[in-house]
């Protein structure tokens, strides 16, 4: 069986779709989702729009460094931050929805002869 079936992580009758932390575990990730995907969203418009400007991205700043190396920086920095990010609020946020369903389907299946 694939590790990712169901009979093998949930006892036999258990909805994990009904329980009301399945709820707010979605709910919760979509917002962070969301949150995640404007932040680099952002960054990367801000990368795409900057060539139309006409000042270019050759343009010296400080020494060899030039504006398109600093728009290059300024995304790697939100990417890594905004995910840096992503994984603490999913564990502080999503983390406790997530142990609650686990628990109930733990529950459910010690409940059962």
């Amino acid at each position: 069986m694939p590790p990712f079936d169901q009979a093998l992580h949930e006892p036999p009758g258990f909805d994990p779709a009904a329980h009301p932390s399945f709820a707010r575990l979605r709910r919760t990730t979509r917002r962070l989702r969301r949150r995640l995907l404007a932040a680099n969203a952002a960054a990367g418009l801000l990368t795409a729009l900057a060539p139309l400007t006409g000042g270019g991205l050759a343009t010296p700043l400080l020494g060899g460094y030039t504006v398109g190396m600093l728009l290059l920086s300024l995304q790697a920095a939100t990417l890594l931050g905004s995910a840096a990010w992503y994984e603490r609020a999913c564990r502080t946020h999503g983390d406790p929805h997530a142990d609650a369903l686990a628990a109930a389907a733990h529950d459910r299946g010690r409940a059962r002869p």
